[in-house]
């Protein structure tokens, strides 16, 4: 017997109003980091929402939020379904929070059909993981990877933001220092995303089933010179940090070139110290990234910027080069993939496979448990940026794909 799951558009839509307010910025936008006040703030908005529908809900050590339908027991098997409520510095409000929003309606229309229909073959429930976007504590997706045990939550706690705070510290302000054990009977983990990419708008597709990642590794390059006056040292003395940065941030935009463009490469932070307009800059660190689909290409142009970090190594600078992430390209459960594709075409909404080039949660989590993703339109790709927005119709379509999916899964069609 196939069960009908509905999903309420206009819950959707109410939802993402309401949890935009927290953290909103004057040009529509989003300035939601990790553990900060409107982080807490919209994670107990979401606590208040999950407890008055009847989930179950546990924070982890590192603040992972977890909301739970018991619908087969508290020993069956678990679906997962979220995304993360953090943000950008003045990003988008769509990023992250649409996964949660969209999981929270997905799985109480698909918790409703199997109370419906009779069949209770698994519990279903919805995450938000902690610091997916790493633009207060580094890494980024913190939360999901602890969870898969990639990385021990002590050392994720002492993560340091540039004030000196932990998150341990900060989660602890806001009253998400959890102390619930995470739960450990997940079989299945699925993932809305705004696609943050002009593919879909461009082919004219509602809904991306993500098939895998890119590959992505990621520096924290630091030259160390000498602080003096900008004005009586004289130019053959100084030991300015900041020019073997400058011919880095370069460097690493013609390997770009090199290619073409299809290694993408970015330089998106530089630490600076002391900042002043009148010191030589003594230290300087460079976040480098750089992401390919292709393992072989990405290898030879980590390869060729660490010889460039040993040639800019002279003058009296000292330079290092440090790996902070190595996340290398991957695919997605194909069973999954399948199961999206067949949820949208029941809902009648024209899909197409692609790859993420961004990292997610899903990704953290794949090499662990059946994963997967799909995207819904972003309007002309825009995203980290106040300007980010998908429309309310793709909102709720991606929504619906996702409970169809859900549904599936736990035998209801």
């Amino acid at each position: 017997m196939t069960t009908t799951v509905v999903v309420d558009g206009d819950e959707v839509r109410r939802l993402m109003a309401e949890v935009s307010v927290f953290g909103a910025t004057p040009a529509g936008g989003l300035h939601r980091l990790t553990a900060s006040r409107a982080d807490g703030e919209a994670r107990a908005w979401l606590r208040a929402y999950l407890t008055e529908n009847g989930f179950r809900v546990l924070v982890d050590a590192v603040g992972n939020m977890f909301g739970i339908l018991d619908l087969a027991g508290p020993d069956a098997p678990l679906v997962l379904a979220g995304s993360h409520l953090d943000s950008q510095p003045f990003g988008g409000r769509f990023d992250g929070a649409y996964g949660v929003v969209a999981a929270a309606v997905a799985v109480r229309a698909a918790g409703d059909a199997a109370k419906d229909g009779g069949r209770h073959t698994c519990n279903l429930g919805v995450v938000n993981w902690t610091n997916e976007e790493g633009a207060r504590f580094a890494p980024s997706l913190l939360g999901s990877n602890v969870f898969a045990g990639k990385l021990d939550a002590a050392v994720g706690l002492a993560a340091r933001d540039a004030a000196g705070v932990t998150l341990g510290e900060a989660l602890a302000e806001i009253g998400f220092a959890g102390t619930d054990a995470a739960p450990g009977n997940v079989t299945h983990y699925l993932e809305v995303h705004i696609e943050q990419g002009p593919n879909l708008e461009k082919a004219g597709k509602r809904i991306g089933v993500v098939e895998g990642n890119w590959g992505t590794v990621k520096f924290e390059a630091e030259f160390v010179g000498k602080a003096a006056h900008t004005g009586p040292t004289p130019m053959a003395e100084r030991r300015d940090a900041l020019l073997p940065a400058a011919e880095l941030i370069t460097f690493v935009r013609r390997l770009s070139d090199e290619t073409g463009g299809a290694l993408l490469s970015s330089i998106g932070r530089l630490d600076v110290s002391p900042n002043s307009t009148n010191v030589v800059p003594e230290r300087v660190r460079v976040f480098v990234e750089l992401r390919d689909a292709d393992g072989e290409r990405l290898a030879a142009a980590r390869f060729r910027l660490e010889e460039k970090i040993v040639a800019l190594a002279q003058s009296g600078i000292k330079c290092e080069l440090r790996c902070v992430v190595d996340r290398p390209a991957g695919s997605f459960n194909a069973m999954l993939a399948d199961v999206i594709d067949a949820a949208a075409a029941d809902c009648g909404y024209p899909s197409m496979r692609l790859r993420t080039v961004a990292g997610h949660d899903a990704v953290a989590l794949s090499s662990v448990l059946p994963s997967a993703m799909l995207f819904v339109p972003s309007v002309a790709g825009i995203s980290h940026n106040e300007a980010e927005f998908t429309r309310d119709d793709d909102l709720v379509a991606g929504a619906e794909v996702l409970a169809g999916s859900l549904a599936r899964l736990a035998g209801l069609q």
